[in-house]
């Protein structure tokens, strides 16, 4: 018999004796929201009074020069000297340290064993070929109907089975679990107002104050004539010119006392063009908006030469993604920054213009630290920033969140200035 008929024929059984574990809940294909690696996928979720059973599946995939999840390298020498990398089979495994997770890692489930698939990378697939195995968990608690699956992390060949919002059929027992009591929180204490009246002395005269000396304004830095910022503005997708409305203000600079009043100027319909005049130099912020577009800010130092700068709004269409910039957050903590707060304002501003717009909030962290930490601050990151678009008017029901912890970087992760650009907030416009 051949490799591949062996592993069918064990995949059959193992699939027998595991029916006979009397599962409680059985969901078939469930539903996933996201996979990591597409040659992996789920067949079947159970559920008994012990584990949580997860058939999966491992096609390797087909055709010469194809790999499978995983491959081993190792080098060749070259004639004359020199060498260059190549690959031999490929193989699997299942990595012990996995965990399921629920409510966006508000609890964990350990692994318990795996059948039909070692720990590890020391099973070696052809391709082609057909891998049925079992994982088990913990068992999921009643009234978890959504779980992530976090196998590890990838690096460098490796892609990890990680599979996020797998929907099985799990209810809540009945007067089983007490719903949490809303905590009040604590009034804070009224702050004693520092005293500023001077003491005196009966008798003795209190001499008047002496003035303040008048500040020193500095000089008005010069600038050159005819200086602006200028720049286009286009839809983001189809990169056509569309007409927008650019709102700018004065940061920093010699006539700014942070509270000077924003202006704004309208770039051509047809043209995409726009230009603001600089009259101080200094930082400016500019924020470009249009009707069914998310707006895009951006902060420009005006010196003594024109500034360009284009800028692609995104539409608001289900599936439209964007990393939300200038959220910001203490290390280690998820307490939002007061330098978050305009950026947020903004995104409140638009989902009360669109009110049947629904997003989903998904929190990043870099890989320093321990995994599950990571995964827990993520989550509670997102929820942060849900409570402050809640506390701006927004209805819960709108917005979603999900923590992905360090699983999903964008770089390497290896160096100081890669690190922070995977802490970040990720936002999905789900329903328009």
């Amino acid at each position: 018999m051949n490799r591949h008929f062996l592993s069918f024929l064990l995949g059959c059984l193992l699939l027998a004796s595991a029916l006979s574990a009397q599962a409680q809940y059985v969901t078939v294909a469930p539903r996933v929201d996201d996979i990591n690696d597409k040659d992996v996928s789920i067949r079947r979720v159970e559920l008994t009074s012990e584990y949580t059973i997860i058939y999966m599946t491992h096609l390797s995939p087909a055709g010469p020069g194809s790999t499978g999840r995983r491959r081993n390298p190792f080098t060749i020498p070259l004639p004359g000297g020199g060498s260059r990398n190549t690959w031999t089979e490929s193989t699997i495994g299942f990595q012990p340290s996995s965990r399921i997770y629920v409510n966006q890692g508000e609890k964990s489930y350990k692994f318990i064993r795996a059948e039909n698939i070692p720990p590890e990378t020391s099973r070696v697939v052809e391709p082609g070929e057909r891998v049925d195995f079992v994982v088990y968990f913990e068992r999921i608690e009643p009234g978890y109907t959504v779980f992530d699956l976090y196998e590890c992390r990838d690096h460098g060949s490796v892609r990890c089975f990680n599979f996020w919002g797998v929907h099985i059929t799990n209810p809540k027992k009945q007067q089983t679990y007490a719903q949490r009591r809303p905590t009040t929180p604590a009034t804070p204490r009224a702050q004693t107002q520092p005293r500023t009246t001077p003491r005196t002395t009966p008798g003795v005269a209190t001499p008047a104050p002496k003035p303040a000396p008048e500040p020193v304004q500095p000089a008005e830095p010069a600038v050159s004539e005819n200086v602006a910022i200028t720049g286009l503005t286009r839809d983001a997708k189809t990169r056509k010119l569309i007409g927008a409305t650019l709102t700018y203000q004065l940061l920093s600079g010699a006539e700014s006392d942070g509270n000077t009043t924003s202006d704004s100027v309208r770039s051509g319909d047809l043209t995409g063009a726009y230009s603001i005049p600089v009259d101080t130099r200094g930082r400016y912020v500019v924020t470009a908006s249009r009707p069914g577009y998310l707006s895009r800010t951006d902060t420009l130092n005006a010196s003594s030469r024109s500034v360009a700068r284009d800028f692609d709004l995104l539409p608001i269409e289900a599936g439209t993604k964007v990393t939300l910039k200038n959220i910001y957050f203490n290390v280690s903590k998820y307490d939002l920054k007061a330098e978050s707060f305009p950026e947020l304002d903004r995104l409140a501003g638009i989902m009360q213009t669109n009110p049947t717009m629904h997003i989903r909030l998904e929190g990043h962290t870099d890989t320093v630290g321990d995994f599950d930490a990571n995964v827990e601050l993520s989550r509670n990151r997102v929820n942060e920033v849900k409570r402050y678009l809640v506390s701006k008017g927004i209805r819960a029901d709108r917005v979603d969140t999900v923590g992905y912890g360090p699983s999903r970087p964008i770089n390497t992760n290896r160096t100081l200035k890669e690190r922070p650009e995977n802490r970040r907030v990720e936002m999905v416009i789900t329903k328009v």
